[in-house]
């Protein structure tokens, strides 16, 4: 009986993919007027590892965002939200870019003698990093406690949550950088059951804080992380030779110029709240974090899904000319569609946080059309980052541009006009980039000149 049922869930299983494969082929004539070459099946099957596990994931991690949102209140609410948001700045020096470049070497060779060095060489400067960063939060806690507008004892819980942060996401990219995309999907079903199920404990217990959706999430983050380590230790194996200089100034060199665009990055994307909480109140960050939740965490999600297999699979190649024609097709049906399915995304899950959380059209579509320009300045910055350093830079500049229109615009519209004002930063703030993108990076986008690997 047991071996019956199990052959029905696999001939369903496979038919699904036989019909997904399908459409997709269909939809790929479609829009790019050529048939689906062997490439871009294969794109599409580690796509379809990456959704199903992204998925559900997602789905879990929804609902302990919403019975957050709806349990704790936006007070409570927004001080996890904070936390999160003074976490996205901490972990930028400890990871300092380390992790793009895992994902960027580690997906260009098979080579596990190569891929072991690679990661060796960006565990221990990410170890190195991190010790240093703690000893500087800790001296000067009072320091950067004042400026983020935190309590001490919130700080603390947020460079630990950094630390774990940290190395999960490191680890993570060193996962996808092997190209083991199913066991990536894996895994982040675990971290969300994790995550589910220990913020379940608290709802049990009726210890309602802000530390109930925090604590959850280090356990998640510790579990995981160790787990994936030990399943990447047992794929590389150990090698005698662990350090290679010319390697390591090339990732140094790679780290650097990504550092500098992700720190630009988390700016212009977690300022809003801590502006938020400063000039307005923790209830704005918590109705401002819900309409995110709505739509651009959405966009995210799907875009996401996206970039981890698009990122290593397009480093492979040397000519970006044609994917970039191809991103090219795709925008203006991103855009009509994307813009329309994301305003009723926004209604469905403003209706699961609760009536305190009160639908606007204008935030819905404010918040939508930013989604939608967040995702096409997302997908050509990451086609620059792949070519390589020169990539990486010009991808830098344009995220230091975006954050200095970002803060310039969150200093004067925030005051003013609240989560509006905070949403309109960002939005004008994506558009920036792209623009600088556009401007600044097509060159090397529709070059069909070979580039070299490492430059």
């Amino acid at each position: 009986m047991r071996i019956t049922a199990i052959a029905t869930i696999k001939s369903l299983k496979d038919r699904f993919t036989i019909l997904l494969t399908n459409w997709s082929k269909r939809l790929y004539g479609i829009i790019f007027k050529e048939q689906m070459t062997e490439d871009a099946e294969t794109f599409l099957k580690n796509l379809l590892f990456v959704g199903i596990g992204t998925s559900v994931s997602t789905l879990l991690s929804t609902i302990f965002l919403i019975l957050g949102g709806r349990l704790l209140g936006p007070n409570e609410y927004g001080k996890f939200i904070l936390i999160q948001s003074v976490v996205n700045f901490l972990y930028l020096p400890m990871l300092f870019g380390f992790n793009i470049g895992v994902l960027k070497y580690t997906s260009e060779k098979s080579d596990l003698h190569y891929q072991f060095n690679v990661l060796a060489i960006s565990y221990i400067g990410v170890f190195l990093l991190t010790i240093l960063s703690i000893a500087i939060y800790v001296k000067f806690s009072s320091v950067f406690s004042h400026f983020f507008g935190i309590s001490p004892d919130l700080f603390y819980t947020a460079i630990v949550f950094a630390v774990l942060y940290t190395f999960y996401t490191l680890t993570a990219s060193a996962l996808r950088g092997l190209n083991r995309m199913k066991a990536y999907s894996i895994f982040q079903i675990v971290y969300a059951v994790i995550l589910l199920f220990s913020f379940s404990y608290f709802i049990i217990i009726k210890q309602l804080s802000f530390r109930a959706m925090v604590y959850p999430m280090l356990l998640a983050y510790g579990i995981t992380t160790i787990t994936i380590i030990i399943f990447i230790q047992r794929i590389v194996g150990i090698f005698k030779r662990i350090f290679d200089i010319t390697l390591a100034k090339m990732l140094g060199k790679y780290a650097v110029a990504t550092f500098i665009g992700g720190s630009s990055y988390i700016i212009y994307t977690n300022i809003d709240r801590i502006m938020l909480a400063r000039y307005r109140s923790l209830s704005e960050v918590g109705f401002y974090s819900a309409y995110y939740a709505g739509s651009i965490n959405i966009a995210m999600l799907i875009w996401g899904m996206f970039i981890l297999v698009f990122f290593p699979t397009v480093s492979r190649y040397k000519n970006k000319g044609p994917v970039f024609k191809k991103i090219n097709r795709v925008i203006p049906y991103l855009v009509v569609l994307g813009i329309l399915s994301l305003l009723v995304c926004e209604f469905i899950v403003l209706k699961f946080y609760g009536k305190q959380y009160q639908l606007n059209i204008i935030s819905m579509l404010l918040f939508a059309v930013t989604s939608i320009f967040m995702v096409i300045q997302g997908t050509y910055a990451s086609l620059l980052n792949s070519i390589g350093t020169r990539g990486a830079i010009i991808s830098s500049l344009t995220a230091i541009i975006a954050a200095l229109v970002n803060i310039g615009l969150n200093l004067v519209l925030i005051p003013a006009f609240g989560i509006n004002g905070a949403i309109i930063s960002l939005m004008t703030s994506y558009s920036a980039a792209l623009i600088v993108i556009l401007l600044f990076g097509r060159k090397h986008l529709r070059d069909d000149k070979l580039i070299t690997i490492g430059e």
